[in-house]
């Protein structure tokens, strides 16, 4: 993998409140296809809270509820990490879910008895949008994990900021793009300038993300009730599958997470057996495999008289869709290549239109 398609991926200004990735699978639920304004979500996030404490008590650990305080801060943190994941969206004072936070709500069909614990799809899609937005900061973790299993939540964070220091420099060392150079001189000098206890900084950093890792199945639900982390058999794999510069430092490209995380990660994260690579299947395999996939992508997703829908819902659709029923390791690069090319379904011919900007590349629907 080329250094020279690394970014600097990381959630800023997180708050420990935020632990259960749930609350905001919740938010996506409560929204559906309208707008809330944001009083009217807080209440309704608190209420689901409420109506699930059981839930919550019957869960490996308890931490991250959003209780009825004066404020409801928590929800609102819930609501901010729900838009700094891209899920959700404000436009004067009313949220509305994004394309991408419509794709996960199509996709939650699956109801759990313990709604804490995530559903597959939840699992595949939030491990995606970790990466994808956060890889600094939960690699940084992942590595301390993997380097000394069983290491306690004080020691975690008290050696967390020179951790997440020496990985700045080491990335600065590798990449090729003196914007991106500057960028993490930069961040490295305000975590060394600002960060007067590191420690109480890290008290908002450290806790959720392993909160979140716990929800992905990749730390011991015992060892984490006694403030302890070890990875499981699942995070082990995944992280061994990450790819690794100079055999030492991990991180991912865009590139890589459009394409090599769907491929390499779904089998360890969810244990899927027998699974076949899209490239491996025949063309008649992959129309067979993809096109009823892809009409209930435009029923889903079409809500205009515009034949089109975005490209980014459909990708998720149905890459999450073909791997946890098909078995079919399949890619947003392997599905977008498929696209580019005119199919033909029931008369009706579908191609994606792409665009640099990815939130502006759809699929077109015309008469064949």
């Amino acid at each position: 993998m080329s250094s020279s398609r690394l970014e600097y991926r990381a959630l800023e200004n997180t708050n420990t409140q935020t632990r259960r990735l749930a609350y905001v699978t919740a938010l996506i639920s409560i929204l559906g296809h309208r707008s809330l304004p944001e009083k009217v979500l807080l209440s309704r996030i608190l209420r689901w809270g409420q109506a699930h404490q059981d839930s919550l008590k019957q869960y490996w650990v308890q931490t991250g509820t959003v209780g009825s305080t004066r404020r409801n801060s928590a929800g609102a943190r819930y609501l901010d990490l729900a838009s700094k994941l891209g899920l959700i969206a404000s436009i004067s004072g009313e949220y509305h879910l994004t394309q991408v936070g419509l794709a996960l709500f199509a996709l939650k069909n699956v109801e759990q008895v313990n709604p804490f614990v995530l559903t597959d799809a939840e699992r595949l899609f939030y491990a995606y949008l970790l990466l994808e937005k956060d890889a600094d900061v939960l690699l940084t973790i992942l590595g301390r994990l993997q380097e000394q299993p069983g290491i306690g939540l004080s020691a975690l964070q008290k050696i967390y900021q020179q951790d997440f220091v020496n990985r700045l420099i080491v990335k600065g060392r590798l990449v090729e793009d003196e914007r991106l150079r500057e960028q993490l001189r930069d961040r490295r000098l305000a975590i060394k300038a600002g960060w007067k206890k590191p420690v109480r900084y890290a008290e908002h950093i450290v806790p959720p993300r392993l909160n979140w890792l716990l929800d992905l199945g990749f730390l011991e639900p015992s060892a984490f009730q006694r403030h302890q982390y070890r990875l499981t058999d699942a995070g082990a794999t995944f992280v061994e599958k990450l790819p690794r510069f100079d055999n030492a430092f991990y991180d991912v490209s865009t590139v890589w997470i459009s394409d090599d995380f769907w491929r390499l990660t779904p089998g360890s994260l969810l244990n899927i057996q027998n699974a076949r690579l899209w490239n491996s299947l025949s063309e008649e395999e992959q129309l067979t495999a993809c096109a009823p996939r892809l009409k209930e992508a435009f029923g889903i997703f079409q809500h205009s008289m515009v034949p089109k829908v975005s490209l980014i819902q459909v990708l998720f659709y149905i890459t999450v869709k073909l791997i946890l029923e098909d078995h079919i390791l399949v890619s947003f690069t392997d599905l977008t290549h498929w696209l580019s090319v005119p199919r033909t379904l029931d008369g009706w011919c579908y191609q994606a239109r792409l665009s640099p900007q990815e939130n502006v590349s759809y699929i077109v629907l015309t008469p064949a």
